[in-house]
């Protein structure tokens, strides 16, 4: 259920560059193979990781439940607010999976106008081939992955989407939070929380993603904002708006 911080999935993105700039370079003839390769152990260990995240403690370590809640989804049809969230949300969505297929045009233009004005440069500061190679696909992989970062974060900005969970039921407990039966979040500094009496929801917030937001819709709102409040959580600060 946790999402990687910024830094986290930077680091990913950088080392990744890395390995497929050193494939580029010294084994191109194997490149479209060791990609798929690659990509298919690092989805099978992302999906791992975060299935490890996402298993439910048994039931004597996460204790009595201190409040629940099985019509979640019932009370946020009533709340028309969200529609025109979910809205900003889903437009989102598609408007990054759209940027997404960006990469079949940037890739075709750098390779065939900006890749080979790069290598006479280069040229010029290095005699050996294998370094003006590296670091000539080093430039366009880091030049394609700054771009798209750019345009998703003018696309966030500008839609001032967030991604909002909505689970059908939840159950709290003193460790974190048991969502839908199937997935658990377990409480820590990272998250903060704020509530809506009128809309009848306490949402939690991670401060890492900024944009990720768990809405938990009950009629019994006083009671779960002083449950959370009794567990240590801090209201969030107005920057995370």
């Amino acid at each position: 259920m946790r999402q990687p911080s910024r830094r986290s999935m930077i680091l990913i993105s950088q080392v990744s560059i890395l390995f497929i700039t050193l494939v580029t370079t010294f084994i191109p003839q194997y490149y479209l193979f060791v990609f798929i390769i690659y990509f298919i152990v690092m989805m099978g260990f992302m999906f791992r990781s975060s299935r490890s995240m996402m298993k439910i403690p048994p039931q004597r370590e996460l204790g009595s439940p201190l409040f629940k809640e099985r019509n979640a989804i019932k009370i946020a049809m009533f709340d028309t607010a969200l529609t025109e969230e979910l809205k900003k949300q889903a437009t989102a969505s598609m408007s990054l999976l759209l940027l997404s297929f960006l990469v079949f045009i940037i890739f075709p233009f750098y390779n065939n106008v900006i890749l080979p004005v790069s290598i006479i440069y280069l040229k010029e500061l290095f005699e050996d081939e294998l370094v003006v190679r590296f670091l000539a696909y080093l430039f366009m992989y880091e030049f394609v992955f700054g771009l798209l970062t750019l345009l998703r974060i003018l696309v966030t900005r500008r839609i001032k989407a967030s991604n909002i969970m909505l689970p059908q039921n939840f159950i709290l407990y003193r460790r974190g939070l048991v969502l839908n039966d199937k997935f658990f979040i377990e409480f820590s500094s990272r998250y903060c929380f704020e509530y809506d009496a009128k809309r009848r929801y306490v949402e939690l917030r991670d401060r890492r993603t900024g944009s990720t937001r768990i809405r938990l819709y009950t009629e019994a709102i006083s009671e779960l904002r002083d449950k959370i409040l009794g567990l240590g959580l801090e209201r969030c600060s107005s920057d995370m708006e």
